[in-house]
């Protein structure tokens, strides 16, 4: 346990804010400074002194902004989604729901692509559909870039 948490935080703040400097965006530094500081403060009382408490300083920071940038990452992925989705509202679409547009772009591709694209829209990351359909991560980014090309062009010009 570390004797004088206080202490041990106002020594450390330097270290604490590169890493928050490091892994946050710009307007997010001092929140996630703060997440970090509340990590350490709910994991301290376990520090049984096996590492430098540096060391462990790192592995909780790091951790905290770790889980704070896989959010944050997450959140941008899902605005865009959306965003990509809302440009369906400018097109001319007269009769037809986004549900029917959406099935009719679904309809318009082969397997491969239509599984793709549906994880896709359900949040799964290109290694989570390496794992199901046997396509390296990197040809999966690939397909959805010209999933979303070639309904811009579809629907959009």
């Amino acid at each position: 346990m570390l004797a004088n948490f206080e202490e041990f935080i106002k020594g450390n703040m330097g270290r604490i804010r590169r890493i928050a400097l490091r892994y946050a965006n710009e307007g997010e530094v001092e929140d996630l400074t703060q997440e970090i500081i509340i990590a350490l403060w709910k994991a301290h009382q376990k520090f049984r002194g096996d590492s430098k408490p540096e060391t462990w300083l790192y592995r909780i920071a790091f951790n905290t902004a770790m889980t704070s940038l896989r959010k944050s990452i997450r959140h941008r992925e899902l605005e865009s989604q959306l965003n990509s989705l809302q440009t369906i509202n400018d097109i001319d679409t007269t009769g037809y729901s986004e549900d029917e547009i959406l099935s009719s772009f679904l309809d318009s591709l082969n397997e491969i692509e239509a599984s793709i694209l549906m994880m896709y829209l359900d949040g799964l990351s290109a290694s989570d559909m390496e794992k199901v359909l046997g396509i390296k991560a990197n040809a999966i980014g690939v397909r959805i870039n010209r999933l979303k090309q070639k309904y811009i062009e579809t629907y959009v010009n």
